[in-house]
């Protein structure tokens, strides 16, 4: 009777200790999850113009001199001999696209989708797409977003269809036929990622 007893508190304990050691890893898991989650919940950055919508001439900006200037090609200035520019065109602060794992050496490539806004203006952005391409054979990605500012933003949170198509074909014919290969659509945590990956913060 005693040895049953001596059992049962046993096996009880047993069970209460296991029975912590399970609510501790749910609790550790739940907080990674959450932690995850939440890496990707700022949807605030920074971008600089360098390009006004609705403008075809193509600016860059000159780091050494802290100017912008129009790209020379040939010893003319280049020019879009296409449809404007659908968006305002520019980069991502502090963000580096490393050479040495596969970037071109240049600030992440942003396009704004909004009334046109002028050079040199720094923007508060939300991302929410990124459209995949492929340039010269390398990955040449374009992060698609919205300003934070209401005032200057007509679309939501999301990418339409439509819109999409008309971003789409216009980076895949600006530089002229078969220069531009399209790849994918990625959604608003693809882009998130996207500037994470070359961000000079992390």
């Amino acid at each position: 009777m005693l040895q049953t007893l001596l059992f049962t508190i046993i096996e009880n304990k047993l069970f209460k200790i296991s029975t912590q050691i399970a609510l501790i890893f749910l609790i550790f898991i739940g907080c990674s999850v959450k932690e995850k989650k939440s890496s990707n919940e700022k949807k605030s950055f920074t971008a600089v113009v360098e390009i006004s919508a609705g403008t075809n001439k193509k600016y860059e900006y000159n780091y050494s001199e802290e100017s912008f200037e129009v790209e020379i090609i040939n010893g003319k200035e280049r020019i879009i001999n296409y449809l404007p520019y659908p968006g305002n065109y520019g980069f991502i602060t502090n963000t580096y696209m490393d050479p040495k794992i596969g970037g071109d050496g240049d600030a992440l490539d942003v396009l704004i989708i909004s009334e046109s806004i002028a050079q040199g203006s720094e923007v508060k952005i939300n991302p929410i797409g990124i459209l995949k391409l492929l340039d010269g054979g390398e990955e040449d990605h374009k992060v698609i977003a919205i300003p934070e500012d209401s005032k200057i933003n007509f679309i939501k949170d999301s990418l339409t269809h439509s819109i999409k198509t008309i971003i789409q074909t216009w980076f895949c014919n600006y530089k002229g036929p078969n220069k531009t290969k399209y790849i994918s659509w990625g959604n608003r945590n693809e882009a998130i990622d996207e500037i994470r990956k070359w961000s000079l913060n992390k």
